[in-house]
């Protein structure tokens, strides 16, 4: 399986967050490295149509440090999936243990599925006993399919909680033991719960599960009437579960375990025609390189899914929740057709006789069939298909035109993100953006300025707090929807305007002793970013601030990052820079006027 050679310079990402230190890349690319000795060693076993969960596999994913390979350093794991950089690493464990035993490597999705649910909503004291028993070696998982009638959890008092109903489809029913098992709170919503399943008399339904493939991931019913949890053992609050971008986001992960499948059929095709002197036959041979170009075609898919996920995973504002959604489904798709024409091509190649037990196809192609059934595609085309129309410049840049774009963005970009949602970044309810506010407003070398000047306000949540370290204030944006909100928070601010303008190709008039430009710049083109810098100069007198804020990883939509937004404002000769800060993601740069 030749199609990802281990790059340990970027851990699998090609995103612009930063990639961690040496010793860092040298532990995921170490485990990364182990699991493809290990996936190598699972592909080569007869096909023997055993049909027995793979309990001894599941113990050697936790020998190899799999289990906890997700969960935050400080609780002895990788944080794949979790820290910055991680992202595409994490894929390509997915995909590669995928490539050893289908069935395994929907496990080892689910567990890490879980995992990364209890890091994002749980408490620290849940993240802690959750990382133990990954440590004892149990298996987590995600148990979201039910009956016809919802499952629900009755509250009894006391923090007592009792289960009512069942689940289908619960991957390793029998030996998960700290699965997300999801059901209705009455009166608040779908809540998150993880039972202890040891101390559990569930009821399994063994008949429900009799599939084409995937048998030996165990995925029966499970009755769990009656059973009890408590208050501690709910995660996160009612809808959390299916909170986007990691909701539908998460749908990279079962794709990337299906690319592995895909990818090992490439490798055993290319073995096949080694062993049985056939080679040399040009038919097979073409066949061949169909298939080798639709392996790399998976590996494309699922690198590219890490990079957006790297930027949007774990970002609940509209814009990249949307973009992570869209490269999910997109991705799930792709892979979906992808694997049906390579089977496809496999089967002719090798015939009846290869697809016979103990021939290693037979299995790797009917579990690979029922594994790509996964839900409602019909309705993720059609998201796909409005995601296009949606989008403000149409579909001419493309879904993989990461680079600069070729002008800046324009109003109408702008007035379908606040169409969609009135609140797209969340402003009012971030704590990234609130630790933003307070950092940027502590960088101010003074605590008054005469008149101050804000670029792209938005809906004024900023601009309410510049106020009050201004004599008077400006506030611009392009957008109406954004303006008529901005109005209604500050209409009690007499010394706030709030403007329509299309900067920098209309600028106001006048001079300003601070001018704050947030979150914007890196909407412009390099012509408009000139342009900006010119008319501003003329607009600040020696000593004035230019305060410049910007998210720093690389946005497709936008045509310049946040970095060369200030490396250009700061080569410019009229300002000198006086304060610097720079965070994980955003970057904060004071400039005076010489």
């Amino acid at each position: 399986m030749a199609e990802w050679a281990l790059d340990e310079t970027t851990n699998g990402t090609t995103g612009a967050v930063d990639q961690g230190t040496e010793s860092d890349r040298d532990s995921a690319g170490a485990l990364l490295e182990r699991t493809q000795e290990f996936a190598d060693e699972l592909a080569r076993r007869p096909n023997l149509g055993l049909q027995a969960a793979p309990l001894r596999e599941v113990e050697r994913l936790g020998e190899l440090g799999l289990l906890t390979a997700p969960l935050p350093r400080s609780e002895g794991g990788l944080a794949l999936g979790v820290e910055p950089g991680s992202q595409g690493m994490l894929l390509r464990v997915l995909a590669t243990v995928g490539g050893g035993d289908l069935a395994l490597g929907r496990l080892y999705e689910g567990h890490v599925n879980g995992l990364l649910m209890v890091i994002r909503y749980g408490s620290p004291e849940q993240i802690k006993r959750l990382a133990e028993d990954c440590r004892r070696g149990m298996l987590s998982g995600v148990w979201n399919t039910g009956a016809k009638e919802l499952m629900r959890i009755d509250p009894e008092g006391d923090g007592v909680f009792r289960y009512q109903g069942m689940k289908t489809f619960a991957t390793g029913a029998a030996f998960v033991r700290r699965p997300i098992v999801t059901a209705d709170l009455p009166g608040h919503g779908w809540q998150m719960t993880m039972p202890r399943m040891e101390a559990m008399d569930v009821k399994i339904d063994r008949s429900f599960w009799h599939p084409l493939g995937m048998e030996s991931s165990e995925s029966f019913g499970i009755d769990f009437t009656g059973e009890r949890i408590e208050a501690e053992d709910l995660i996160g609050r009612p809808g959390d579960f299916y909170k986007d971008p990691l909701f539908r986001g998460g749908a990279i992960r079962f794709a990337a375990v299906q690319a592995g499948a895909a990818m090992r059929l490439h490798a055993l095709f290319a073995d096949w025609l080694r062993t049985t002197r056939r080679g040399e036959d040009p038919y097979q041979v073409a066949r061949l390189g169909e298939v080798a170009m639709l392996s790399q075609q998976t590996a494309l898919w699922i690198e590219k899914a890490g990079t957006v996920a790297e930027e949007c995973l774990f970002r609940e504002d509209e814009p990249r929740t949307w973009r992570m959604v869209e490269c999910a489904n997109m991705t799930r798709l792709a892979i979906e057709r992808i694997c049906t024409q390579m089977m496809q091509l496999v089967t002719a190649g090798v015939g009846a006789h290869g697809l016979l037990q103990p021939a290693r196809f037979e299995r790797v192609i009917r579990d690979l069939t029922m594994y790509l059934r996964q839900p409602a595609p019909d309705q993720t085309l059609a998201d796909v298909g409005k995601a296009s129309l949606w989008k403000g410049d149409g579909v001419a840049n493309g879904f993989w035109n990461d680079g600069p774009r070729g002008a800046s963005l324009t109003p109408e970009y702008f007035r379908g993100v606040y169409e969609r949602n009135p609140d797209p970044w969340d402003f009012e309810t971030s704590s990234y953006e609130a630790g933003k506010y307070e950092a940027t407003l502590e960088s101010l070398p003074r605590n008054r300025y005469h008149r101050g000047l804000e670029v792209g306000c938005s809906i004024g949540v900023l601009t309410e707090q510049l106020a009050e370290r201004c004599g008077s204030l400006l506030a611009l944006d392009v957008s109406d929807r954004a303006l008529g909100q901005a109005r209604k928070r500050l209409i009690r601010l007499p010394d706030v305007e709030v403007r329509k303008m299309h900067f920098p190709q209309q600028v106001p008039e006048g001079m300003f002793d601070l001018i704050v430009i947030s979150e914007v710049a890196y909407y412009w083109h390099m012509a408009d970013l000139e342009r900006a810098a010119d008319r501003v100069a003329p607009m600040q007198r020696p000593g004035a601030h230019l305060v410049l804020v910007h998210w720093t990883p690389q946005v497709r939509d936008y045509p310049l990052t946040g970095d060369a937004v200030h490396d250009y404002w700061i080569s410019r000769p009229e300002w000198r820079v006086v304060r610097s800060l720079r965070q994980e993601r955003f970057r904060l740069d004071v400039l005076e006027k010489k």
